[in-house]
Parts: C-alpha cells; sequence; structure tokens
C-alpha cells in the first residue's frame, strides 16, 4: 500500500509521497470569466474538462484524447481506450474507488472545520496509476464537493 498526503502550494493541490516526494499536482486556472483544472504528472500536462447534465461528470485528456472520464449517476471512473477499465467509486466521509469490489484509493479527510484548505491522507494499492490517483483526489473532493457548495 502507497500513503502520500496533500499539501497547498500557490493554489495548487500537490501529491505527495511519505519521504516528500512530489507524485504530481492539481492546478487550478483563473481565466477571466470562467476557472478550470489540469493535471501535471509525470512531467505531462492533463486537461480536464466539466460534462453531462449540470456538468457533474469530468474528462480527463490530452491531446491524444480522453484517458479517465466519470459517470456520477452509475458512480464510476472509466478508463478509456484499448485497455478499458471501469472502477466505482463510494464518496462518503471517505472517498474510496474500488476495481471488481477490491479497494484501490481511499482518500481520508483531515477536520475541514478547522482548515480552509483541508489535508487529505490517500491511501493507495500499489498497482494504481498515479494519474487515476490525480484525478480522483480532483474529482472526489474539489469538483464533486463544489455541487452542493462553493468549492473553494
Amino acid at each position: 500500500m502507497k500513503r502520500y498526503t496533500t499539501q497547498i502550494n500557490n493554489k495548487q493541490l500537490v501529491l505527495v509521497s511519505e519521504d516528500q516526494k512530489e507524485m504530481g499536482r492539481i492546478v487550478k486556472l483563473n481565466k477571466f470569466f470562467s476557472s478550470g483544472y489540469y493535471i501535471i504528472c509525470n512531467s505531462r500536462s492533463y486537461d480536464i474538462k466539466n460534462v453531462g447534465f449540470l456538468k457533474n461528470d469530468a474528462e480527463l485528456f490530452n491531446s491524444k484524447g480522453v484517458i479517465y472520464f466519470t459517470d456520477l449517476g452509475k458512480e464510476r471512473i472509466i478508463k478509456s481506450g484499448a485497455d478499458v477499465r471501469i472502477y466505482n467509486f463510494k464518496l462518503s466521509k471517505t472517498n474510496q474507488l474500488f476495481e471488481k469490489r477490491k479497494l484501490l484509493i481511499e482518500v481520508i479527510p483531515e477536520d475541514k472545520k478547522k482548515i480552509k484548505h483541508p489535508t487529505y491522507h490517500v491511501e493507495v494499492d500499489e498497482s494504481v496509476d498515479d494519474l487515476l490517483v490525480l484525478f480522483f483526489l480532483h474529482y472526489s473532493t474539489q469538483e464533486f464537493s463544489s455541487i452542493g457548495g462553493d468549492g473553494d
């Protein structure tokens, strides 16, 4: 099991390992009329686009196309391409991602009421790609919480 924590650095959510090595980051873009997010992982940039009814779903993509996308209605993330995979998630006090009932990712927040930008502890199965970890972290914390709240 890999263990990560998050840190806020210049409005970026940085995912770090136990030995303080950066695994990737989620960056918030502030444009004049809108805002958005992208992920930096392994020195590559991936864009995130909100899609679907009420923009409750998200797509993670690069110049080659969509890599992962969510289906909030069926509580799942789907990996597209030649090696299609379907992951189910459960969003509650801890956010969890499963594949065939095997727990792959668990996102555990510290007490949100005390901190404006909460810290998350992330436990990840060894087999999971860091890009999926970052996308799930973004979707389960930033995006989903902003549906009913302020999102910041």
